[in-house]
């Protein structure tokens, strides 16, 4: 998989071939950014220890195995497993001896990486590491970043960020909704809450309806549906509910009272508090620039 022809050699440790880059200034400011990216194949175990980096560390491990330490906890990693780390945490990682493994990793930063990570830490049950099955596609798209170094321009970085952005995105699917939620009956009582908040997120008795319509106690559901999608049930019917109010308000002339009534809601001033704390502006004014049916 890997070509090691031609490849720098590190002490004969390891063959690899690797780019770093220096981010331009629109990008640290504007992009999500390469700081490192490449591949390596291991030829001697040799521990390799870091921390306190200004930098996220994405690898996926093509072939072989090999251990990863972050903080105090010890991970055994093989062909098809993916590591997303922190690297202002401390972390080590070392080639097992007899099954050598080869590599392709990026180190990259960005404003919303850490929301990305922390969202991944959350879905992902706290675990840095997670299986892949097509782990040659994973291993494209790190080459892909690897070939945008060659070219040092303001373009190559914006290419660079889409693929980023790629590579959370599949980090993100992978992990949501798998191993998080065990079994079939747990994902499917996860998604029949869901299907039956889109229905009623409306009527103000929706806990009880979720209690009764599938005959588990609310705090499991919640675990459950939070587990699967990453948000408390509650949280989810206010938005439903905000979504509905903000619809209403714009593309229908009904009166505030009836908008916070059957968007599910309550009263007008649950409404404003809301709107306010979200879009920083009262219901009316929401009405007032977004609705296409006012005019000045």
């Amino acid at each position: 998989m890997i070509e090691t022809k031609g490849l720098f050699t590190s002490d004969e440790m390891t063959l690899s071939n690797r780019s770093l880059h220096t981010p331009s200034n629109f990008a640290k400011q504007n992009l999500l950014y390469v700081q490192e990216v490449g591949y390596l194949q291991s030829l001697k175990p040799h521990l390799c220890t870091r921390e306190k980096l200004d930098s996220f560390l994405f690898l996926v491990v093509l072939e072989g195995q090999g251990t990863v330490r972050i903080r105090d906890r010890n991970l055994t990693i093989s062909a098809g497993d993916c590591v997303f780390i922190d690297c202002m945490e401390h972390y080590e990682h070392i080639s097992d001896e007899e099954h050598a493994w080869k590599l392709a990793w990026v180190h990259f930063n960005g404003h919303c990486v850490r929301g990305y990570y922390e969202l991944f830490l959350k879905y992902n049950g706290s675990n840095h590491a997670f299986h892949v099955k097509d782990k040659e596609s994973w291993f494209e798209l790190i080459q892909k970043l690897l070939d945008l170094q060659k070219e040092r321009t303001v373009m190559a970085e914006l290419y660079a960020a889409e693929e980023l952005l790629r590579l959370l995105n599949r980090t993100m699917d992978a992990v949501a909704g798998s191993g998080l939620v065990e079994g079939f009956e747990e994902q499917q009582i996860a998604e029949d809450a869901r299907e039956l908040i889109n229905e009623k997120y409306h009527q103000s008795d929706i806990l009880s309806l979720l209690e009764d319509s599938l005959q588990k106690p609310y705090s499991e559901l919640n675990t459950v549906f939070q587990k699967k999608f990453g948000i408390s049930i509650e949280e989810y019917i206010g938005n439903r509910r905000y979504n509905a109010a903000k619809e209403m308000l714009r593309f229908s002339v009904k009166p505030m009272e009836e908008v916070a009534m059957e968007s599910g809601i309550g009263d007008v001033i649950a409404m404003e508090q809301m709107f306010c704390s979200k879009e920083e502006m009262t219901a009316d004014e929401y009405r007032r620039r977004w609705a296409g049916w006012i005019r000045a």
